[in-house]
């Protein structure tokens, strides 16, 4: 039995004398629900360091009284935290049960000969204080956590590992490597029956296998199968199939265990790129943080399957978890929704500090089908044989875990990887910083070497912002892997983020001996900002809410086929009458003509790999793009000058919520004038309501420069938007959700819970 106990938690932040012990009275405690950031709601302050934008480190505590209702002989009782930042001690009633200094691999701890019948108490000390990137890494229980009741023989947690040696569209070969556990003190005898099922439900093999285990030892057992006329997983037909496993004692079920799981093949090749089931697929992609605008690190499910759902919808097939071990609802998303995952572990470090987080990351996330290799670092190796022989001892360890999957490396440019021989290492070669240059190198001088960019554009953006905005003095600081960065407190301008797109993509898309690339960033986040007063990177090419820049159209026309065109900046520029403005546009077809208030202001054809422009004197009115193919006008983008801001109106990703005390809408509330038009300017404080079976889990409007809480129920909109994320309780009925502003008519949307 596997039961998740977010729910019911007792937190404190700071230090606690005796918070381990039964007896501490923790009444005055704040009750709090997993997952949990508690640092994401607190001042920002100029003192604190840029890379955590600003936002404070701690310590604190977490107790959670635990009741367990069943006799312990011949069990066994674990917990499973899926993250937990950082540096984590669990107690279970005073006595200390184990450590784990990492701060985004998953931990189990056996917790049996801890418990009593009826009530424990468990208590957890958490010390953020120590940072392991730079970049925004919260602090808390942020990930789920789990009890884990078994039998004493039982299959081992992470236990089973699926792989195909054979996959073709006529037949798949799968083989099912389980580890039995046996915790008691007899030898015990068992049956293994493992069941393979498909998308719906219907068994497509039957394994069973005999096998004695040792008293307290475990035991691999290995069962194989073949499954005719496979329904092969891909980005595009996501299918996952069941293995279902049974631990039988005389005929009795006494453990079980399911391990969702797909069928596919791929390899990367040094001349003609990356192929999937046979066909080539250009890898199209975006590298992620684990944070989101509103919610900090501590994302409910719902919150990934958003990320997976956009990247998604930008053309993306593969995400990069950088630079960390992917949280499993994330790794589940990609499986499900299909997209490709490049799983990385955040640790080069001595062998004993750096295998068992590789080895957690690995047995954790082998089944997943999205997964594509196993990235061992980020860096240059910066001309350091100590790192060069840490890689190399890390890739030995993932061929040994995991032989079916290549290993990786991103390179950063700031050392010579190839004379120290860090990039002779690893099976595939990523190039952070767009390859520029330095990849057109190695392909002459490795010709055998398999290669993508890692890491393209890094350019910056604010999202409606098209002059930069200066807030202080400038000063430049180094970044942890090893760039210079410009500190001004600058709100960066959209046609620099979508230059710096257009450049470092059409050098990848020029090259097929490239397997493809990943943008940086995808998303927004926290940390590594430009300075005081700005609190986020503004390198994604959608910001903190998920909410496009411009910059995203640019994919659209790159790798959608969806007729499509975007046209910016927005049209109202009051006080700029007959100004020149640089409008530029982006589309996937044939020609796009672009007119003012009726007046045709000529028609271009499309390039690829950048935008079309057009210097337009501003007037007042509308500006409108026709995408046109085939002599026929398919699409059509129009901005219209905005006037005052008049009223509010909302909208939601999807109005139907479990009723699960999880599950998330996202609204998007937005600013308008009289006649419905967006007001692209609109920086306007929002007051946020929820009422009914629900609740206001966060606000966020994606300003690098906001240093409000999400928690308060108020918020500026920036750019004329403001998200409000809402979650369900676990009751039926109708979710309010109201928004208001001074002098506005305000806006309400009704969600169901059910």
């Amino acid at each position: 039995m596997r039961e998740c106990i977010d729910a019911g938690w007792l937190f404190h932040e700071g230090g606690a004398d005796g918070a381990e012990q039964p007896s501490l009275d923790d009444s005055g405690w704040e009750q709090v629900d997993l997952p949990q950031d508690w640092t994401i709601g607190k001042p920002h302050s100029e003192e604190l360091s840029w890379m955590n934008g600003f936002l404070p480190r701690g310590v604190g505590w977490y107790r959670k009284h635990l009741r367990v209702g069943e006799p312990l002989e011949g069990r066994r009782v674990f917990m499973e935290f899926e993250g937990v930042f950082r540096n984590s001690t669990l107690w279970v009633n005073g006595q200390m049960v184990g450590t784990h200094p990492w701060g985004y691999t998953g931990s189990v701890y056996d917790l049996t000969s801890f418990l009593r019948t009826r009530e424990n108490l468990l208590a957890m000390r958490v010390d953020g204080t120590e940072a392991e990137g730079w970049w925004y890494e919260g602090c808390g229980i942020y990930r789920h956590v789990w009890v884990i009741s078994t039998n004493d023989l039982h299959v081992d947690v992470w236990g089973t590992f699926i792989t195909t040696p054979e996959v073709s569209e006529r037949q798949a070969r799968v083989n099912v490597r389980t580890t039995v556990r046996n915790d008691g003190p007899d030898e015990s005898a068992c049956d293994l029956v493992t069941h393979l099922v498909d998308a719906k439900g219907r068994r497509v093999a039957e394994l069973q296998s005999y096998t004695v285990v040792s008293p307290r030892a475990s035991l691999d057992v290995v069962q194989e199968t073949v499954i005719p006329n496979p329904h092969l997983w891909s980005p595009d037909t996501p299918y996952l199939y069941q293995a279902r496993t049974e631990v039988m004692v005389k005929g009795v079920p006494v453990d079980s265990y399911n391990t969702m799981f797909g069928l596919r093949w791929f390899e990367f090749t040094p001349d003609s790129g990356f192929f999937l089931n046979g066909k080539h697929l250009q890898l199209r992609g975006m590298n992620v943080h684990h944070d989101f605008g509103g919610l900090g690190v501590a994302l409910p499910d719902r919150a990934h399957e958003k990320t997976v759902q956009v990247a998604k919808a930008m053309g993306c097939n593969l995400l990069r978890s950088a630079h960390n071990d992917p949280a499993p609802p994330l790794a589940e998303a990609c499986d499900r929704l299909g997209l490709l995952l490049w799983a990385e572990t955040r640790y080069l470090a001595e062998p004993e500090y750096a295998v068992p987080p590789l080895r957690a990351l690995i047995r954790r996330n082998r089944n997943h089908p999205s997964i594509i290799c196993w990235s061992l670092a980020d860096s240059s190796g910066e001309n350091d044989p100590a790192k060069r022989e840490w890689l190399r001892h890390l890739n030995r360890v993932a061929h040994e875990e995991d032989s079916t999957r290549p290993t990786a490396f991103a390179c950063e440019a700031n050392g010579d990887a190839n004379a120290l021989g860090f990039a002779l290492v690893t099976d595939i070669m990523g190039y952070n910083g767009g390859g520029m240059g330095i990849d057109d190198r190695d392909h002459e001088l490795f010709p055998d070497r398999k290669m993508l960019i890692s890491e393209f554009a890094a350019g910056q953006g604010a999202r409606g912002i098209y002059e930069e905005i200066a807030g202080s003095e400038v000063r430049w600081a180094t970044a942890g892997d090893g760039r210079k960065i410009k500190l001004a407190g600058q709100y960066c301008s959209s046609y620099d983020l979508c230059l710096a797109n257009e450049r470092e993509w059409q050098h990848i898309a020029e090259r097929p001996w490239l397997a493809g690339g990943l943008v940086w960033a995808g998303i927004d986040y926290y940390g590594e900002t430009t300075g005081w007063p700005i609190v986020t990177s503004q390198f994604g090419v959608l910001d903190v809410c998920r909410f496009p820049t411009d910059a995203y159209y640019y994919f659209l026309q790159e790798w959608t086929e969806e007729p499509m065109v975007h046209i910016f900046p927005h049209w109202t520029w009051p006080g700029r009458e007959g100004e020149a403005i640089h409008v530029w546009c982006y589309s996937n077809c044939e020609v796009v003509e672009l007119f003012l208030n009726g007046v045709s202001l000529g028609a271009q054809p499309c390039l690829p790999h950048t935008h079309l422009a057009w210097q337009v004197p501003y007037q007042p009115g509308a500006l409108r793009a026709e995408a046109i193919n085939r002599g026929e006008v398919v699409c059509v983008k129009e901005v219209r000058t905005a006037g005052p801001p008049a009223k509010l109106t909302l909208a939601a990703d999807h109005d139907v919520l479990a009723s699960d005390g999880c599950d998330l809408s996202f609204v998007t509330i937005g600013v308008h004038d009289a006649l419905g038009v967006m007001v692209p300017t609109a920086s306007l404080e929002i007051a946020v309501q929820v009422s009914g079976p629900g609740k206001l889990l966060g606000l966020h409007a994606g300003d690098p420069g906001d240093h409000e809480s999400p928690r308060n129920g108020r918020r500026r909109s920036f750019s004329g938007l403001l998200l409000a994320i809402v979650q369900s309780g676990r009751e039926r009925g109708q979710i309010v959700v109201r928004a208001s502003a001074d002098d506005l008519a305000g806006g309400q949307l009704v969600l169901q819970s059910r």
